[in-house]
């Protein structure tokens, strides 16, 4: 009697379902995206496409998972100089992939999966936007430097995504801002989507009764290094002294100046955003993290609208003792990095949870790295115990 023949294999799954499927893999486990690109060459392909990674961008986009943090080395300085600085990647999410220092770089800003750099050692003002994640040389391109009459006083710049970074591809901005005693406070945009012609557009200005706002202290005309906070459609940096902020539209390019409540000296600040989408900042009050949010409060000419500031929630941080600074904050997570001796702390701007994420000293500012991360065609011939090798959504 001749045995039975074999079952026949189910029919495969139309490409269309199984993307339907991987789709609504969570976005904070990449592993499991990894785990469905080695089930066949077909299914890789599937997770590896351009417009796969855009949907799934798009369906998990509120809010992406922070996957690490660019961390601005300083313990190189006194041995070798600016040179030896570095933007070193600190991850927080296991699955995330290894990726190496940008020596010679400091992280400035980051947002949807790029990184915004600045080379210290330049003598001119050198930036390059930077995809971590990404395989191949395009993971890294040099802007060219802006037509300065001459190296500002103090400047600071960030980084935009023209469509919330759906496309890692797809166009960006760089904003650049600072001080001068001649032009005064000026902004230059660059914007990638003019394509080969790209550059730097013409600067604009402050008004003239902005320019020169009182303010004790030899720091008061000079931008913070701190990072800068995209707040619906305009970005604010913080002045050094810590009492005032400058406003840049994005839209009409009107630069403004608003003024913080009043702060000593030596209190470090974050700008934050709150939970009704507008403008905040935290800082340390003892050991106290203190968290504080503005409403518009009447028009004031030029500014286009004078600030009304209240204290909110406050979190104790006695456990943390001492509290070096605070280093960043996650926009659209709500988590405030804090930097101590024993290392680096993250602080829920909602719960107030702490959890430690990365172990110091050798800092003076961080970058928060939030993305994103899925397999790339690379793992056709990878294997999951190797780990995932991966490119940015």
């Amino acid at each position: 009697m001749e045995p039975p023949p074999p079952p026949r294999a189910p029919p495969a799954l139309a490409d269309e379902l199984v993307e339907e499927i991987v789709l609504r893999f969570p976005p904070d486990d990449p592993a499991g995206l990894v785990r469905a690109a080695l089930v066949c060459k077909r299914w890789c392909r599937l997770v590896s496409a351009h417009a796969f990674r855009r949907r799934f961008r798009g369906l998990h986009r509120r809010p992406a998972p922070m996957l690490g943090f660019l961390c601005n080395d300083v313990s190189r300085v006194a041995a070798g100089g600016d040179e030896a600085c570095s933007a070193r990647f600190v991850r927080t999410a296991a699955s995330c992939p290894p990726v190496a220092s940008r020596r010679g770089w400091h992280a400035l800003d980051a947002r949807a999966g790029r990184v915004l750099l600045h080379r210290a050692a330049a003598q001119v003002i050198s930036l390059a936007v930077w995809d971590p994640l990404a395989a191949g040389d395009s993971h890294h391109l040099d802007l060219p430097a802006p037509a300065l009459p001459r190296r500002p006083r103090s400047w600071n710049a960030a980084l935009l995504c023209d469509d919330d970074g759906l496309d890692a591809d797809g166009p960006f901005r760089v904003v650049l801002v600072g001080t001068d005693p001649e032009p005064g406070i000026f902004a230059y945009v660059y914007s990638s989507s003019d394509g080969p012609s790209a550059a730097w557009s013409e600067p604009a200005y402050a008004p003239q009764q902005q320019q020169q706002q009182p303010d004790a202290g030899g720091g008061g005309h000079n931008l913070d290094a701190v990072r800068g906070a995209l707040v619906g459609d305009a970005l604010y940096f913080v002045f050094q002294r810590r009492t005032r902020a400058l406003r840049y539209d994005l839209g009409t390019r009107a630069i403004s100046v608003v003024h913080l409540p009043p702060a000593s000296h030596n209190q470090r600040i974050v700008l934050t955003t709150t939970e009704d989408g507008g403008l905040g900042f935290a800082r340390m009050e003892g050991y106290r993290l203190c968290l504080w949010s503005s409403m518009e409060a009447r028009p004031d000419g030029d500014a286009g609208g004078a600030l009304e500031w209240t204290k909110g929630r406050v979190i104790d941080l006695r456990t943390l003792l001492p509290v070096i600074d605070l280093l960043g904050f996650v926009h659209g997570v709500g988590i405030i990095l804090v930097g101590t001796v024993d290392g680096f702390f993250s602080v829920d701007q909602k719960s107030g949870r702490i959890n430690k994420v990365g172990d110091g000293p050798g800092f003076y500012n961080v970058v928060p790295y939030v993305s994103f991360c899925t397999p790339g065609p690379a793992l056709v011939t990878a294997s999951a115990d190797e780990g995932p090798t991966s490119a940015n959504a």
